[in-house]
């Protein structure tokens, strides 16, 4: 009976030990989609660090739920600093405000009046070059405007 009892009580104590290090530790797991149904609305990504150096803070603790008095968060909301652009998306760009890295170089703005690049990596260019059939032409005139002002 004795041991029994330490048993039931260890286990208790493991149990409520594990449940409050869940609690107390954000998860690296991504928060269920009815917590985070709010920042997805505004294209945005839950979590409790940036996705990458290119989000930024939406919202501080915008991913939860509310039921009675009680609030759970599971993270922040996170957004891109810089919208997408479908032309940069056609030639294999990139949308930032800083290089993502070497070898990239940046071609146009991804948005009018703002700080984000289409940055593109310039192995990838002989490629674009031989698809250009399949890029709009409105994509084109963005590219060829950018090349003729770095000339």
């Amino acid at each position: 009976f004795i041991l029994c009892f330490f048993l039931s009580v260890v286990s208790l104590a493991v149990g409520q030990l594990e449940a409050i290090s869940g609690i107390l530790q954000p998860q690296s797991k991504g928060c269920p989609s009815y917590m985070s149904k709010n920042c997805e609305a505004v294209n945005g990504k839950c979590g409790w660090r940036a996705p990458s150096r290119d989000y930024k803070i939406y919202r501080w603790n915008y991913c939860g739920y509310t039921r009675g008095d009680v609030r759970c968060y599971c993270g922040h909301c996170w957004i891109r600093k810089c919208p997408t652009n479908k032309c940069c998306d056609l030639i294999k760009g990139r949308c930032s405000e800083t290089s993502p890295g070497l070898g990239y170089r940046p071609l146009f703005q991804c948005q009018q009046g703002s700080r984000c690049r289409c940055w593109v990596n310039w192995k990838s260019l002989e490629e674009i070059a031989s698809e250009r059939a399949q890029i709009p032409s409105t994509c084109l005139a963005e590219v060829a405007e950018a090349e003729s002002m770095t000339k």
